[in-house]
């Protein structure tokens, strides 16, 4: 079975479901001040979630249906 790679704007639209707080935790943990980090650097925080999305495009490619 030939397997299909989702596009990042299908993984970020799957990132709609996700929880408020999830995605809160997920800013902490990765930028000192938070979401607010990513506002005052915001190509740093787009560079980072490009690479974010690549890795989740990855790790999907190798899940078995």
């Amino acid at each position: 079975m030939k397997k299909i790679t989702k596009s990042k704007i299908n993984v970020i639209w799957s990132m709609r479901k996700w929880p408020k707080n999830y995605i809160m935790w997920r800013l902490t943990t990765a930028y000192p001040n938070g979401w607010k980090f990513a506002l005052l650097h915001p190509f740093l925080f787009i560079k980072d979630l490009w690479n974010f999305l690549s890795w989740c495009q990855m790790i999907d490619k190798d899940i078995e249906l």
